[in-house]
């Protein structure tokens, strides 16, 4: 006789059936006979019969009883390793499950979009260049980031933003940032002279106290005076403390070298970062290609305003 094998087998399991037909007492009688071991019999009347068998003896009860036109429904399962069973039975659901659960946990560590909010998200090219440079980009692993640390570098990058906040949220990677709130700038006459630290073009003066040497449209190099303090009244020239304000519209070059083509927008921030806080008008960049490097060189014209 073929031995039953697999799970559950000799695992101390074991199927309840209902069994219906007539002369069950002859069924039970014969099963018994036949070497197999029947618990918690028990009758819910005269032709249902309500048996427990060990999963070792089921396929061996299950052929008599069809075989004796009995009809049969296998009604529960008892023992303490009937899990495992089940789970056997349900093994390509629970891989499934566990590939699903899996598959979760790796996507939610993958940055899909950047968002910037806030009014500092005015400077959001010059924040995603910093990003591109500390490698925080779509799909890159928020496992490898340093959050707190990024809001931190985002901060030290300029004066112009007052607060920097980087979060996680689901797959994206928000960032809030707060404009600086700018001192107004107070005209207290103290000064004797004004003087250009810059070459330019002279776009507005407008002199309260003292004496404007340079005219709009004027050509001023560093180290010019834009206005003197001395005033004439009466024929008679008095010193006074400078009361006004110049802007000066100057140019700046800057070239940056790599081996990495499409770096315009890292090479504008340093570009940018270099000039210091003057006020940009316009920013271009025309890259060369010079043998195995590229070379960035970015063009901008800005304003600085003086005050006296």
């Amino acid at each position: 006789m073929r031995k039953n094998k697999g799970i559950g087998k000799n695992l101390g399991l074991y199927a309840t059936y209902k069994v219906t037909g007539l002369n069950l007492d002859n069924l039970v009688n014969i099963l018994k006979n036949k070497g197999i071991v029947l618990r918690d019999i028990s009758k819910t009347d005269f032709k249902t019969l309500v048996v427990t068998v060990s999963l070792r003896d089921s396929e061996k009860f299950f052929a008599i009883t069809r075989e004796l036109c009995y009809n049969i429904k296998r009604i529960g399962e008892r023992g303490k390793y009937r899990f495992a069973l089940k789970l056997k039975r349900n093994i390509g659901m629970v891989i499934g499950a566990v590939v699903f659960a899996v598959c979760c946990i790796v996507a939610d560590d993958f940055v899909f979009a950047i968002d910037l909010s806030g009014s500092g998200s005015v400077y959001e090219r010059e924040v995603k260049v910093l990003l591109e440079r500390e490698n925080v980009k779509p799909f890159s692993r928020f496992s490898g980031l340093d959050i707190p640390a990024l809001s931190d570098k985002i901060l030290a990058a300029t004066d112009d933003i007052s607060f920097a906040e980087c979060v996680k949220s689901g797959n994206r990677l928000k960032i809030h940032l707060v404009l600086s709130e700018k001192p107004v700038r107070s005209l207290v006459g103290e000064k004797e002279t004004l003087i250009s630290d810059i070459d330019g073009e002279i776009e507005y003066i407008k002199v309260y106290r003292g004496t404007a040497l340079k005219t709009v449209g004027d050509k001023v190099k560093a180290g010019e005076s834009l206005v003197s303090g001395y005033a004439e009244i009466k024929d008679t020239a008095l010193k006074v403390g400078i009361i006004a304000t110049v802007a000066v519209k100057g140019e700046f070059v800057y070239v940056y070298e790599s081996e990495r083509v499409g770096e315009e927008r890292i090479a504008e921030m340093f570009a940018t970062a270099a000039i210091g806080d003057k006020e940009i008008i316009s920013c271009e960049s025309v890259t060369t290609e010079i043998g195995e490097k590229y070379e960035y060189k970015v063009k901008i014209v800005y304003r600085k305003i003086f005050y006296g």
